[in-house]
């Protein structure tokens, strides 16, 4: 065993849960499993969520801490100012301070990553399933929700005061009718999310991104996505069972309706062409679920993540890409479909080597306790060099479990990700480095989609940009008010 003093001051992992910008916290996520087996601090943190984390208050761009939206962002971001100032006592480094988001945690840790303001509050960010990029990271109408609550609360009585910053006369209201404020809930999109700007410096994240930005680049970067992220939009029938390939178009048309403007009905050839197995003439409702699933978990996830690491490998910074394939044999999700958003979590955090957590137990083999040992390894790691390579916190060479399981990780070295080469360490049964993850998909997302998103000229009216199908029967959820504007109007 290494002299654990060696190690001190020990580099820290700041967690950002994700779940919901509405919902959840940080309490549930027990760390003490990675800070014991990787000799690290690690801090979980809660932040306000919902109307009290997001709601723009105001007209225009917030620069005051105590007003406007994006309070759940300024909140990760004070307490990454308190751990910095504080954090050596407890034996932690402030200079080696890595910032882990998952899910909608994840897209707020994204828009850190590029903001100058976050500037030397960590060193290394870890993106999981999730990014900024990403369609659900933000909400594209915050001053008509800003006008629903203010209504509804009684801080608004008139479209005269639609102006006003509705904060003071908000905090007047007890938290309880704040909560029950009705928000309209559009499928596949948050109800409430941060807006855009996040601050004066940062307008756009994807343009901070694609100018590199001083603090993105500088951070190194290791993003990580599973195979099923779209698992938690469906109900328990639709993966049961399956479905028809007229629902399956209801799903796409809906979600290209909600994400996006222009071209919808070429959006929609595109995706549902390319998610479409032609050799077949007749589609089991289980592989049109499949399918689906595996469009959504490519737009709305997979792809922005890819974008993410794309950009920041440009600049020649530090960035490692990685799929969590791997599925246990008592998995409660059904195995064709792989791993499902969040399921990487219990192996980042060593749940597998205790049995899981204190209000979840569950039964691991062997198997599953190798893979969490490398997934640990890996993880502290990064956190402590930058590298998930580094030599094991208890041997040279760093045992694995089984006799098995040591053959499998043994020798494996997780190369960075590029834009040549577009590296991924591929985490299943037989790990291994692959590469171009889902690569043609991917193009279909990150070229051909962007190249069919543009208004065209201007004298092209709305009404051709949208869906020739109007009727909602040709749609599996709610929509935006803008579209059901457009058919009112017949614009």
């Amino acid at each position: 065993m290494r002299n654990r003093g060696l190690e001190a001051p020990y580099a820290v992992l700041v967690f950002a849960h994700g779940e919901s910008f509405e919902w959840g916290s940080g309490n549930p996520y027990d760390g003490s499993v990675l800070a014991s087996y990787g000799h690290v601090i690690v801090v979980t943190l809660n932040f306000r969520l919902g109307i009290l984390g997001f709601l723009k208050t105001r007209v225009g761009v917030d620069t005051s801490d105590s007003s406007g939206g994006n309070l759940g962002i300024k909140d990760i971001a004070a307490a990454l100012r308190w751990i910095k100032a504080n954090i050596a006592s407890f034996g932690g480094d402030h200079k080696r301070v890595t910032l882990i988001g998952h899910d909608t945690g994840a897209a707020l840790a994204n828009f850190l990553l590029v903001s100058p303001k976050s500037k030397g509050l960590f060193q290394r960010v870890v993106l999981l399933s999730g990014a900024a990029l990403s369609p659900w990271a933000t909400i594209h109408n915050p001053d008509s929700i800003r006008i629903s609550v203010g209504q509804q609360t009684g801080c608004l009585s008139s479209a005269e005061g639609e102006d006003e910053d509705i904060a003071p006369c908000l905090r007047s209201r007890p938290v309880q009718a704040l909560l029950d404020v009705n928000i309209e809930i559009v499928r596949f999109m948050p109800r409430i999310a941060p807006s855009l700007p996040i601050d004066l410096e940062t307008p756009d994240p994807e343009y901070s991104m694609e100018h590199a930005s001083e603090n993105f680049i500088t951070c190194e970067v290791l993003l990580g996505t599973t195979t099923t992220e779209s698992y938690n939009d469906f109900s328990a029938t639709d993966i049961q069972y399956g479905f028809e390939e007229e629902e399956r178009n209801r799903v796409l048309r809906t979600y290209i309706r909600n994400a996006y403007v222009y071209h919808l009905n070429e959006i929609f050839s595109a995706v549902r062409n390319e998610y479409t197995d032609w050799d077949k003439p007749i589609q089991h409702p289980i592989n049109i679920r499949d399918s689906t699933m595996e469009a959504l978990s490519d737009g709305h996830t997979v792809s922005p993540l890819i974008r993410v690491g794309y950009l920041h490998a440009r600049r020649g910074a530090k960035t490692y890409f990685f799929h969590f394939g791997y599925q246990t044999k008592d998995s409660d999700y059904p195995q064709r479909l792989g791993s499902v958003r969040g399921k990487d979590l219990t192996y980042i955090l060593g749940m597998p080597l205790v049995g899981g957590m204190p209000f979840f137990p569950q039964n691991f083999s062997r198997q599953d306790m190798g893979v969490a040992e490398a997934v640990l390894n890996f993880f502290s790691n990064f956190a402590k060099s930058g590298d998930p390579n580094g030599p094991g916190v208890h041997k040279d060479i760093p045992d694995y479990g089984t006799p098995r399981e040591k053959t499998r990780y043994r020798g494996l070295t997780w190369e960075p990700y590029e834009i040549g080469t577009q590296l991924y360490l591929s985490v299943a049964l037989k790990p291994k480095m692959k590469s171009h993850y889902r690569g043609h998909k991917m193009a279909v997302w990150l070229n051909l989609i962007p190249q069919l998103h543009q208004p065209g000229d201007d004298d092209v009216s709305m009404r051709h940009h949208h869906f020739h199908e109007r009727e909602q029967y040709y749609y599996a959820g709610t929509g935006t008010k803008l579209f059901l504007f457009l058919i009112i109007s017949g614009n």
